[in-house]
């Protein structure tokens, strides 16, 4: 009998632990109520996608879980999310930078010690929180899908400054980290707590960390949302082709890889780096110049060859599309431009304009010039005109 009260004992404490809520803190705190709200595991994904994502971009209406009340969704976005961007405003240039933080394997103690440096409350808790396997999912397709990746593996430290590019992706940031694998985390969280506050204060960055408490680790849970989130990646990389760009066409092979399938028959709509470090790199990011162009080395030697540093090492490297010249069915050429030279080069030569320009001048004038020489002329007098010479 003492047995098996101790086993139900043990069951009982572990479903308590399985059952351990996650806390969310948003900095600035909004207004402390008498209770901490609940949300769902579906709308707190809903609420991180919208601080992340730019103007445009955050989740739509569609990703809304079933059976859900609109009117308390509203009411969460409202309180919760990122203010939205002003219509006649500024847009996002004065905006907030947003600051995700996640940190798994946490005990009880390490969630105590988080939250006295936050001297707050948590705004909501997640009375469901997945497992670490969906909170990775998270990150590499829903949060990547809105412009945001965590390929940087910066510290907390560095994502502290909201103006390192290379740990920030435009204004918005994501981090998780596992404290059992990286203890210090925790301190430096904490120290650093302060200084978040004043940059929520001032305007400039606000932060919202999530803690997950280590039961939560290997949870039944494996996904935020409730619906089906696999195909989301692929496709949002389906971009869509504007009307003034041109369309290419691409032979694609019957059976698609994995590592072709991450090629877009179109040239992406986001904005294409400057400058790639390899020419590989170039020809995959884009798409081998749309098939008007090749990759080619700006600041290449004379010989073609790489920039050679002084110490003999590799130097500096920029690999861009060069375009080319599109010959069309009707028997004329077409200039490509444009980063990825999807684009027509509409551009005239400078002697045409100014050609132009000189000519359409000169004609103005001398339509004035005219204008002005009308009553220069003089007309005989009014009597002599009128008188006959006498006989």
């Amino acid at each position: 009998m003492k047995l098996t009260l101790g086993l139900v004992a043990a069951l009982a404490g572990c479903a308590a632990a399985a059952q351990q809520a996650a806390e969310v803190y948003i900095l600035p705190g909004a207004s402390q109520s008498s209770t901490v709200p609940s949300v769902s595991r579906s709308l707190a994904r809903l609420i991180l996608l919208q601080r992340l994502a730019p103007a445009g971009k955050g989740p739509s209406t569609a990703e809304i879980p079933n059976g859900s009340d609109a009117e308390n969704l509203v009411s969460l976005i409202s309180k919760f999310g990122k203010e939205p961007v002003s219509l006649f405003g500024q847009g996002e240039t004065l905006a907030p930078s947003q600051l995700v933080v996640m940190l798994e394997g946490l005990n009880d103690d390490q969630i105590k010690t988080l939250g006295r440096s936050f001297k707050s409350g948590p705004s909501f808790t997640i009375p469901d929180p997945p497992s670490a396997q969906a909170n990775e999912k998270l990150i590499s397709n829903d949060v990547y899908n809105v412009g945001v990746t965590n390929d940087h593996k910066c510290s907390i430290k560095k994502l502290s400054n909201p103006l390192d590019k290379n740990c920030w992706s435009g204004k918005s940031a994501v981090a998780k980290y596992n404290v059992q694998k990286d203890p210090s985390v925790v301190g430096d969280l904490s120290r650093l707590a302060s200084h978040f506050a004043r940059l929520a204060t001032s305007g400039e960055m606000e932060t919202t960390i999530v803690l997950f408490h280590a039961s939560t680790a290997n949870s039944n849970v494996n996904q935020w949302s409730e619906k089906f989130q696999e195909l989301r990646r692929r496709q949002a990389a389906e971009e869509v082709v504007s009307v003034f760009e041109v369309d290419v066409e691409v032979d694609l092979p019957s059976s698609v890889g994995e590592s072709d399938a991450k090629m877009t028959i179109f040239s992406s709509a986001s904005k294409v780096p400057t400058c790639f470090t390899s020419k590989e790199a170039c020809l995959s990011g884009t798409n081998k110049c749309s098939g008007y162009g090749e990759c080619i080395n700006r600041w290449a030697e004379p010989d073609g060859s790489d920039e050679q540093s002084g110490s003999g090492g590799k130097g500096r490297v920029c690999y861009a599309c060069h375009c080319s010249k599109r010959r069309e069915k009707s028997g004329g050429v077409t200039q490509m431009a444009g980063p990825t030279c999807s684009k027509q080069d509409v551009s005239v030569p400078f002697w045409l304009f100014a050609g132009f320009t000189l000519l359409m001048v000169g004609i103005l004038t001398f339509a004035i010039s005219i204008l002005f020489s009308v009553d220069e002329e003089k007309l005989p007098g009014v009597l002599g005109a009128g008188v006959s010479k006498s006989k």
